[in-house]
């Protein structure tokens, strides 16, 4: 008897179960909505997406897409707060890796006009995609293809500042930093228990030879050109020296500020010997310019001692030539003092020649033929009369007593 009342128990109450559902169904409550887990919002655009195109397997800016550019910035003039975002784009030509890297340079291309132009490089992002963005899914043709090989440019509103992080709980103090100040604007950050290793019995731990004088680049022995004769604008060869002549354990950053009207327009890069008479782009090394209102900020990873060319190659769309009365030049070396620039001559039969961009104030060094003596500062004017100081002609004659000194 007691087992048949236990089942009708259970009967019964599953009835209430199933009848109190179909009242819910039949009679629904509106759904209420799951707070948001303080979902943030996408940045909202404040401006048309700008989109810069370059021709097949090309990262330089053509007249065209030059002018978007300017029209940008007349139109950002009216923006008081903005945010800027640079996207990197290709065809699908190629593989993966060489376009990842095209659209890198595509990328960096715009970066560099823009900082040119006065553009506050704290608010520019850059990010590359390669192909994998196309905005034309399937190239049947050139034209199809020819919007995909972009660089994109997005202006969206500032975002708000984040709130303050929590206080971190207490960690390991090695994975902090320590920031030693050398002078004259350079500075190293490195590894808080790599700079304790190395300063534990060294007052001097770590230091750093600057020549950025440019008499002092011209006579330091290291090669002035490339493989290809072509002369740098310098920033400085560092020395690094640090205690011990080791290794870091992490990765350091070097640092070195540098004034903004003389060094806005320099493309600067590590550079590193090949051989004992060039330099090569020391690719392998990322090199970071931010610039603010006063200077520009040079920064590159940095993990053994040793020495930093930091110098960028001088542009040469004209051609001067020097003819040389008085056979006694080994060398020829067109020079400029702000910023420190040194361009050789190469010699052909009997004439030098030198290929140079844009040349402010410019005189010659020049090397006789024992090797050991230079002739410096030799005024452009002195050789060959003309209007406007320091500026090179097409020809000049250099005679015996030009070299008098």
């Amino acid at each position: 008897m007691m087992k048949n009342h236990c089942v009708l128990a259970v009967i019964l109450l599953g009835l209430m179960y199933s009848s109190t559902a179909w009242s819910q169904t039949t009679n629904p409550r509106p759904a209420q909505p799951r707070p948001a887990a303080n979902k943030p919002k996408p940045p909202k655009e404040i401006a048309p997406a700008v989109q810069i195109y370059f021709d097949f397997n090309k990262s330089t800016l053509k007249k065209a897409e030059i002018e978007k550019l300017e029209k940008l910035l007349e139109d950002l003039k009216s923006k008081s707060e903005y945010k800027m975002m640079l996207t990197g784009h290709t065809d699908s030509t190629g593989n993966d890796d060489y376009n990842m890297q095209l659209s890198q340079r595509r990328v960096d291309e715009v970066y560099d006009w823009l900082m040119e132009r006065d553009i506050d490089t704290s608010v520019v992002g850059r990010v590359y995609f390669g192909r994998s963005k196309p905005r034309e899914k399937n190239e049947g043709d050139e034209e199809k293809k020819a919007k995909n090989r972009r660089v994109e440019i997005t202006i969206i509103e500032k975002p708000a500042p984040p709130p303050p992080p929590p206080p971190p709980p207490p960690k390991d103090t090695c994975v902090k930093d320590t920031t030693v100040f050398i002078g004259q604007g350079v500075s190293i950050t490195l590894n808080r228990c790599d700079y304790f290793r190395m300063c534990r019995n060294s007052n001097a731990c770590v230091s750093i030879d600057r020549k950025s004088d440019l008499e002092e680049i011209f006579e330091s022995g290291t090669p002035l050109k490339t493989q290809k004769g072509d002369g740098f604008n310098w920033a400085g060869i560092y020395n690094i020296k640090m205690a011990g002549d080791t290794c870091l354990k992490k990765p350091a950053s070097f640092s070195v500020s540098l004034d903004l009207e003389t060094y806005k327009k320099a493309k600067l890069s590590v550079y590193k010997p090949k051989g004992e008479d060039y330099l090569e782009q020391d690719k392998s090394v990322r090199v970071n310019m931010a610039k603010t209102k006063d200077n520009i900020k040079v920064t590159l990873p940095l993990k053994c001692p040793g020495q930093i060319n930091l110098c960028g190659v001088t542009g040469k769309s004209k051609v001067a030539a020097f003819k040389d009365k008085s056979s006694k030049i080994k060398d020829i070396y067109v020079v400029t003092y702000e910023p420190p620039t040194i361009i050789p001559a190469t010699k052909k039969g009997s004439k030098w020649y030198v290929n140079y961009g844009n040349i402010q104030d410019g005189k010659l060094f020049l090397v006789l033929n024992d090797g050991e003596t230079v002739v410096k500062d030799v005024d452009l004017n002195g050789i060959r009369k003309t209007k406007t100081q320091g500026v090179l002609r097409k020809k000049y004659k250099i005679k015996a007593k030009h070299i008098k000194r």
